[in-house]
């Protein structure tokens, strides 16, 4: 016979397996929370506010579209570059500085070629890619260290409407997408042997349109029907008060950087209309 106190027990013993196994889901849930929200943490120039962030990118976009010294110009773009190194971009800043100082080497290469038409035209798109670069450096460093959740509630904070909000975390959070695609497709061809590289694309513009330009519009059409879905799921197109994670507010620090890069920019301007404006650095 079965022992009556060994069966008054079993329910006792599930009862505690049952409260320790839900125990140890919630402990479990709870460092995966706290991992999360350690993961999503920036360091430096990479916490700040993203209305700071985004309000910098605007003032360089102005600047750097006034600016025609090649000293403001490069300190301009090394000011920045420092800027975003220190907040978990260093490596990205490097790249680009690299890159600013190339594309500055060859647009200086210019001055020597006699071609009446292709000088011209080259010069006009180096000075415009020079343009571009402190732009695209801030602009693509914001949407490595700017979470989504935390743009929509600064955003909303400044009691902008839905009209412009949506369409801009929709295009911040649609160009890392398109560039995961481009690179699927650049697998495919070379899972089916299809080379390209970047001399081809140029001689071969017809290829180029068939094999990345035509399948990469195709799935943009498709992202787009999927970002707008995921974007009405999770209840972008409410107007209630939205929450983050992360602690979003403007406090002094936000203040503090703005007022000095405002200062800098206009003190950039300034000295770009005086003599410093006129020295030749990029000499060949």
């Amino acid at each position: 016979m079965t022992d009556a106190r060994f069966v008054s027990r079993m329910p006792e013993s599930k009862a505690g397996l049952q409260c320790q196994s839900r125990l140890f889901l919630e402990n479990s849930m709870e460092e995966n929370i706290k991992k999360l929200i350690t993961q999503r943490q920036f360091q430096r120039t990479a916490a700040l506010d993203p209305r700071c962030k985004v309000a910098l990118l605007i003032m360089i976009g102005c600047v750097s579209y006034f600016l025609n010294g090649e000293v403001c110009s490069l300190v301009l773009v090394a000011s920045f570059a420092l800027f975003v190194a220190a907040g978990n971009g260093a490596k990205w800043a490097a790249k680009m500085l690299l890159f600013y100082i190339v594309i500055a080497y060859l647009n200086a290469l210019l001055r020597y070629i006699s071609i009446p038409v292709l000088s011209v035209i080259m010069s006009v798109f180096g000075v415009t890619i020079l343009k571009l670069v402190p732009i695209a450096m801030m602009g693509i460093w914001i949407l490595h260290t700017t979470q989504m959740d935390d743009l929509m509630v600064s955003l909303q904070r400044l009691r902008l409407p839905q009209a412009v909000t949506i369409p801009l975390v929709v295009m911040f959070r649609y160009i890392p997408t398109l560039r995961i695609e481009y690179r699927m497709i650049r697998n495919t061809m070379d899972i089916r042997g299809i080379s390209d590289t970047a001399w081809k694309q140029i001689i071969h513009p017809l290829a180029t349109i068939e094999y990345i330009l035509i399948p990469l519009l195709m799935r943009c059409l498709k992202v787009t029907d999927e970002l707008a879905a995921s974007g009405t799921t999770r209840g972008l197109e409410l107007e209630e008060k939205r929450y983050a994670l992360n602690s979003v507010r403007f406090s002094w620090k936000e203040y503090a950087v703005t007022a000095l890069g405002i200062v800098f920019l206009a003190l950039l301007l300034f000295l770009d209309y005086t003599s410093i404006g006129e020295i030749i650095i990029w000499r060949v």
